[in-house]
């Protein structure tokens, strides 16, 4: 019933498979994405945003110069640091692959 265990027979190492590939994939989906995201925002005008203030005593107005990034530049800026990442992961997996 219990079979002899036959230490000369062993598994295969596992293997990383696709692993780099999908990597390098899913970093240049994100790199295309988030410079398309940031092109397509770049002619957009932003909401207006701002506030005054006035000395009572002196009628001086200041205005600050106020630039406030809008959402899909947050996204677009947000998905190129992720292409970072994925970038440098896979760069990780490429480069320290040991050979079979």
């Amino acid at each position: 019933m219990d079979e002899p265990f036959d230490a000369g027979l062993q598994p295969p190492p596992p293997s990383r498979g696709h692993l780099p590939l999908i990597t390098g994939i899913l970093a240049a989906l994100a790199l295309v994405a988030g410079v398309a995201t940031l092109i397509a925002s770049n002619g957009q005008e932003m909401e207006s945003f701002g506030w005054f203030a006035y000395a009572p005593l002196s009628e001086d107005k200041f205005t600050p110069g106020l630039h406030v990034v809008s959402t899909q530049q947050i996204i677009g800026w947000l998905l190129v640091a992720m292409a970072a990442c994925v970038a440098a992961f896979w760069a990780g997996l490429t480069l320290r692959r040991r050979p079979n």
